[in-house]
């Protein structure tokens, strides 16, 4: 499913974690999680071969050339991803705002009024939410919506995955597998 390039002991304690290119939908899921990932989506290889951060993966090459700690997922599938980078970073599967980083930059959110959004979200929304975010970086606006039922119903998916997972040591490799 995944393999580290080095046989460490997990959980891997990282301030921020820096994903590839092609990891947009996991970036995502990790900021909503707390997890301060670092993505751009026009990353060349060159940047993330010397980054000091763990790098997260998809491309075997960028994997292979890379001599700090990297990541490689060799799953295609989304819920394993969110699964694996929680296991290796000790990442909870639970949705907590007051943790939550804003998806599409990775601020910090604070929670604000209704008086301070009135204006920034639909007069229904604000008549049936008293609870808002807001980004301190892009100034997006979120609450406890309907879309949190199916945040929720992935997350349950991703810790049933991740109660299926173990790790082993190959050739100096860290393998997470499935039992």
């Amino acid at each position: 499913m995944a393999r580290l390039n080095k046989c460490v002991s997990l959980p891997i304690v990282e301030d921020e974690v820096v994903l590839d290119s092609m990891l947009g939908w996991l970036v995502r899921w990790l900021r909503i999680l707390g997890v301060r990932a670092i993505y751009d989506s026009n990353f060349k290889d060159e940047e993330l071969l010397n980054i000091d951060h763990l790098l997260i993966t998809r491309d075997r090459e960028l994997f292979r050339k890379r001599t700090r700690l990297s990541m490689l997922l060799e799953t295609s599938r989304h819920l394993e991803w969110l699964s694996i980078s929680s296991l290796v970073l000790g990442v909870p599967l639970v949705l907590d705002m007051g943790r939550s980083l804003c998806p599409i930059c990775g601020s910090s959110l604070i929670k604000v009024s209704k008086d301070a959004v009135a204006d920034k979200v639909p007069k229904g929304v604000l008549s049936r939410y008293n609870d808002f975010w807001l980004c301190t970086g892009c100034g997006q606006v979120y609450w406890v919506g309907s879309h949190h039922m199916r945040i929720k119903k992935e997350l349950e998916l991703a810790r049933i995955l991740l109660s299926s997972i173990s790790t082993s040591c190959v050739n100096n490799n860290l393998l997470i597998i499935r039992k």
